[in-house]
């Protein structure tokens, strides 16, 4: 997946770029729109959705999965930007609940999975993948990575209403239980001084080898892990404080919308009601799920509507924010969050075999 960067790669990749221009202006324009209609992840979704309505028409669109290879690298190190110092002190704290997450994520697949086995009549392999509960970003950027199938529709349209169903529901759920509470972004501040630059590039560096040397382990989807599980460690130990702008995170994201919304061509209109409607049933059962699930914790002392966001199975993002306008723990949040897209991502590579050998 990585090569060493020398002046013939540089000089191709920017060469695709030049050539996929419209399917890229499309995704531009898609992740303005997103952000305008307030979708969730708006710069991803939004030119996802937009791409995905070029699929209905005879406009040819193109977007090589090869120009998303440093994007797999910037997923992982801004999922590993969640985390922080104040984790070290909290996190004997969360024995229960991290325990908790295992089995949640677990039931949930379970269920989610079993839904769609018996009743959209997905293969199993299939079933799972569409059902597993969060970590939308490295779901789509692992279906890229693995290549082209005529069932990623199965996967990428039931996920991401999953998403949008998801952080619609919880801020009415909170404003509902706890009054209307103003919801304002949250993002670490950055100086741009040298300092910043240069740990930027360490990270970027340092990243990029080791995801190299991943790889020559024979280590699946080794940008997306090896970036997520070092950066996580930078960030938790405060090595680099360092955090990408939110300009050149919604570039990386439009990016990745783009190539899977491109990817969905030939979608037939009547596919896409019957995968966002089932899509729409099994989250409110990972919503019933996670429910019960922070219900059950409040035996063990957790308060439950902090334990709710942190088990909803949502944008990592969004339900972070949430937690800063209702004065939650944001580490409480983005902890339980990181661990079960870990998990994912931990077990997502041996999947995606297997999905793939049964196409």
């Amino acid at each position: 997946m990585f090569d060493f960067i020398n002046y013939t790669t540089i000089k191709n990749y920017f060469s695709s770029i030049i050539k996929s221009y419209k399917a890229i202006i499309i995704g531009l324009i898609g992740g303005y729109l997103g952000t305008v209609i307030g979708l969730p992840l708006p710069w991803l979704l939004g030119s996802l959705s937009l791409n995905l309505c070029f699929a209905f028409t005879k406009f040819k669109i193109e977007f090589p999965t090869k120009l998303l290879n440093p994007v797999f690298l910037i997923v992982g190190i801004i999922l590993g930007g969640t985390l922080n110092v104040s984790l070290l002190y909290k996190i004997h704290l969360w024995i229960f609940s991290s325990i908790a997450m295992i089995f949640c994520t677990i039931i949930s697949t379970i269920l989610a999975g079993y839904y769609f086995f018996k009743i959209c009549k997905f293969s199993k392999f299939i079933s799972v993948l569409a059902a597993l509960p969060g970590a939308f970003v490295p779901i789509s950027a692992a279906l890229l990575e693995f290549g082209k199938s005529k069932d990623d529709k199965k996967v990428l349209i039931p996920q991401a209403t999953r998403v949008i169903f998801i952080v619609s529901f919880v801020p009415i759920f909170f404003i509902n239980n706890l009054g209307f509470s103003e919801i304002t972004g949250y993002n670490f501040s950055n100086v741009y001084d040298y300092k910043y630059f240069l740990e930027i590039i360490f990270l970027l560096s340092i990243c990029f080898l080791f995801a190299n040397l991943l790889k020559k382990f024979n280590i699946p989807s080794p940008a997306l892990i090896g970036a997520m599980a070092l950066s996580g460690l930078f960030y938790t130990f405060e090595i680099i404080d360092a955090r990408f702008p939110d300009t050149f995170i919604n570039i990386a994201f439009v990016f990745l919308g783009t190539a899977l919304g491109t990817r969905l061509n030939g979608l037939k209109l009547n596919e896409l009601f019957y995968f966002i409607f089932h899509g729409l049933i099994v989250s409110a059962i990972l919503v019933i799920v996670a429910m019960t699930t922070a219900y059950v914790l409040t035996y063990a002392g957790f308060d439950f509507i902090p334990t709710f966001l942190s088990f909803a199975p949502g944008g990592i993002h969004e339900m972070v924010v949430i937690s800063v306008a209702y004065k939650i723990d944001p580490i409480f949040v983005s902890y339980h969050h990181f661990l079960r897209i870990f998990l994912i991502v931990i077990f997502l590579p041996l999947l995606l075999s297997k999905f793939r050998q049964s196409n």
